[in-house]
């Protein structure tokens, strides 16, 4: 039997099915329209916008999963007529219904899009990042530029949206303040957690040697744990000597290979060379592990005949870098030097590259350096090193500095005139500030050994003179005030006497005297022979030092310094303090110091005083040398306190 098609088009049915169909559409339509709005309303009420925004999407799809199964099945046996029905009209039906799905799901893709588009936008602009976790790395004053540099391009090639980390590169100091620093824990309190930490107390530090690295660790270290992660990179140790000399070192030289180190040292005094220049083992690390090769060569013979060949001529010794950038800034003369350091320093030099904050690019003066390779000295090969300290941990500190890591061990710093870990040269174009050595020979890597450095050590600090260094600390109430960092003038003048003591006490011949002053401290000074840190040392006396009374005249604490070491004529005076006070006219007072000091003083201010701003001081001129502190680490002070010519 067959049935009538309806009349009018269209039965009663049929329009009943599509009114209900229309009213359907309509109303999810209208859902998914509201539904991502009032997801996002929520969400910036609740600041979870990922969360409800998957929570949203699943809502509604396990609600339109539920109302279908709903309407099916209250509604089989009239479905089941209406198929029957129109069974000849399917085709066309399934055409209008596919295309209301796709206008559908359309529409609901542009509005789940938009939402998902206003989430993130509204996420970024509210602030839902995370705070940057902050990372400090130690490293050799001569790598500091070109970590800073690379530190700079990781934090900006992580920070699309949300800035993970800062990173801070600071100066490590010489190889005995780097370890005394973390048998003392860089001056932190044990247990002070994130908010405590010390002025010093690094995540990451990259020594120049791995020998060096074997040195931390093997010796003690309590809560605080270090893991080698291997060579960033790679400089050969080399000699810079005026090109002025070229012509008369190649007659002097026999061969094309590279000399011995004392063949070109003796090559170099041949050819007119009257000054040789290493930055000081007591100071810098890198001057320590370059008499390595001085001594065990006998390129200038016994290790005192070489300290007394080395010359300063006016000239900081307390790093490459900085020697460098003296020796740049010098005016022209015909004078010929010789300047030993890594290639990496030399080149930078050369090519008028910074050497450090004082010396910016680009830079030039000073005379022109031929880079000499050697064949008999070592490489430095820069360890990475991961320190861990108890209390501060945690797992995103860890995953942060391992992926700095890895991102320096693509070979990173072959742009910044280093080799690679194997000793290979970078190859590609110098441009955008970058320095690659391009078409150089490979040189074979060969680490500076723990015992080595041990027994250089040991041999300087035979050859040296003894130190003699008095300290003067104010401990008046105005050192309770700000400066330029976080933290009081007292706490920060605690942290450089702490580190001068760790710099200036090598063994038992080296003295250091602490007194305090301020109007009504009145204890006799501290004396000490030993180690800087443990019971009976200058380390606990600064621990059980409190402030109290008013300021005395300047003029006074200076003059009581210098007299308890008068009997060394070598010693050295550091006061640290505020500025103190001194009469309005100070002239007749300096006066008298000046002619009573057999020493000159060196004060350090650590408030918010300068050097140039201070009349007591100026009064006194050239007798005293004056450091400002400013934002500087305390190690970078300790360097220009022990170094006679970074400051006039």
């Amino acid at each position: 039997m067959t049935r009538d098609r309806p009349s009018g088009g269209e039965s009663g049915r049929s329009k009943f099915l599509r009114e209900s169909l229309d009213v359907i559409t309509n109303f999810w339509q209208l859902l998914v329209f509201l539904a991502p709005a009032a997801g996002i309303c929520a969400a910036l009420l609740l600041r979870h916008l990922r969360q409800i925004s998957i929570a949203l999407a699943w809502a509604i799809a396990v609600a339109s999963s539920l109302s279908g199964l709903v309407v099916l099945v209250g509604k089989k046996d009239q479905v089941l007529e209406w198929l029957l029905a129109w069974v000849e009209h399917t085709r066309e039906q399934l055409v209008k219904l596919s295309r209301a799905l796709l206008a559908f799901v359309l529409t609901a893709a542009a509005v789940a899009g938009a939402g998902w588009a206003v989430t993130g936008t509204i996420g970024a602009l509210g602030g839902s990042c995370s705070p940057p976790l902050d990372l400090r790395v130690l490293t050799a004053p001569e790598n500091l530029t070109a970590l800073q540099r690379a530190a700079a391009e990781y934090t900006a090639a992580h920070s699309a949206r949300c800035r993970p980390v800062r990173i801070a590169v600071a100066p490590s100091g010489s190889v005995l303040n780097v370890a005394s620093g973390f048998q003392n824990g860089w001056y932190s309190e044990p247990g002070a957690g994130e908010n405590g930490r010390g002025a010093l107390q690094p995540d990451v530090l990259i020594p120049a040697s791995s020998g060096e690295a074997d040195r931390l660790l093997a010796a003690p270290h309590p809560g605080v744990r270090l893991k080698n992660e291997g060579s960033i990179g790679s400089s050969p140790l080399a000699v810079g000597i005026s090109s002025s000399a070229s012509g008369d070192l190649d007659n002097v030289l026999p061969g094309q290979d590279p000399p011995r180190l004392a063949e070109l040292l003796d090559a170099a005094h041949r050819s007119g060379v009257q000054r040789i220049f290493r930055a000081s083992p007591d100071v810098s690390e890198i001057g320590a592990l370059a008499s390595v090769d001085l001594y065990a060569g006998g390129a200038l013979g016994d290790p005192r005949t070489t300290e007394r060949a080395l010359g300063n001529a006016a000239l900081p010794l307390s790093d490459s870098a900085a020697l460098l950038c003296a020796l740049r800034h010098r005016p022209a003369s015909d004078e010929r030097v010789a300047v030993i350091a890594p290639e990496q320093v030399l080149a930078d030099y050369g090519n008028g590259r910074a050497l450090g904050t004082a010396c910016p690019a680009p830079g030039g003066g000073g005379p022109k350096l031929t880079i000499h390779q050697v064949s008999d000295t070592h490489t430095f090969d820069y360890p990475f090193i991961h320190v861990s300290w108890d209390g501060q941990s945690s797992t995103r500190r860890s995953r942060q500095v391992d992926d700095f890591r890895r991102w320096l061990g693509h070979d990173r710093l072959q742009g910044e005139a280093f080799r690679d870990a194997d000793g290979r040269p970078g190859i590609a174009d110098s441009t955008d500030g970058r320095l690659y050595l391009g078409a150089v020979p490979r040189m074979p890597v060969r680490p500076y050994r723990r015992d080595q450095i041990n027994d250089t050590l040991a041999r300087f600090a035979q050859a040296r003179p003894p130190l003699h260094i008095a300290m003067a600390l104010d401990v008046s109430g105005s050192m309770s005030g700000g400066r330029p960092q976080p933290g009081s003038r007292f706490t920060y003048a605690v942290q450089v006497a702490r580190a001068a003591a760790q710099t200036a006490i090598h063994d038992g011949r080296d003295t250091v005297e602490l007194d305090v002053f301020s109007r009504v401290q009145k204890q006799p000074p501290f004396r000490a022979t030993g180690p800087p840190a443990g019971p009976g040392t200058i380390g606990s006396a600064l621990d059980g030092l409190t402030l109290q009374g008013s300021d005395i005249p300047l003029y006074d604490a200076i003059g009581d310094a210098a007299a308890r070491v008068a009997a060394y004529p070598d010693a050295t005076v550091v006061v640290l303090t505020d500025g103190g006070s001194e009469a309005a006219d100070p002239r007749a007072r300096a006066a008298a110091l000046r002619k009573a000091l057999k020493t000159r003083p060196i004060i350090v201010l650590t408030g918010t005083d300068t050097c140039e701003g201070t009349t007591a001081i100026k009064a006194l001129g050239s007798a005293v040398r004056c450091v400002d502190a400013g934002s500087r680490e305390p190690s970078d002070v300790v360097t220009s306190v022990f170094d006679p010519t970074t400051q006039p």
